[in-house]
């Protein structure tokens, strides 16, 4: 998966296709969510690898900047 601007726009506006937090922005997940699927595995696929971004991002405390490019 290449990361660029554009990617990462897509990931984190992404919506979440099932579960309890369906619809909603991947980078909108609670990081206790993400880190149940992490324990659990990830999906198969891309969505398994964007999730998996998108817990190390909130994981290591660099996702509160990319807050501000959630679509509304």
């Amino acid at each position: 998966m290449s990361l660029d601007t554009s990617n990462l726009l897509r990931i984190i506006n992404k919506p979440m296709p099932f579960g309890k937090y369906s619809g909603r922005a991947l980078l909108a997940l609670p990081l206790n969510y993400l880190c149940w699927l992490e324990r659990q595995g990830w999906p198969k696929g891309d969505l398994g690898a964007e999730l998996a971004l998108i817990y190390e991002l909130k994981h290591n405390g660099v996702a509160e900047p990319l807050y501000a490019l959630l679509r509304r």
